[in-house]
């Protein structure tokens, strides 16, 4: 099964999670974090899914 890939200019430039209807901003991480073993992930540009690990951004700011 291949994987789809980010359209975006820079890819996967923005990345969102959903949690509780709650949409927060995440960045790539290089291992797996609690959020990203229960939540999915998708780029904020192109709404394609980030199937790798990621974690909350420092600033945990809501996204627009």
């Amino acid at each position: 099964m291949s994987t789809a890939a980010c359209l975006c200019p820079i890819h996967w430039r923005g990345l969102y999670t959903l949690i509780e209807g709650t949409r927060y901003e995440v960045i790539p991480s290089p291992v797996d974090t609690a959020t990203s073993l229960l939540f999915r992930a998708w780029c904020a540009g192109c709404g394609t899914e980030y199937t790798h690990p990621f974690r909350t951004s420092a600033a945990r700011s809501q996204a627009a």
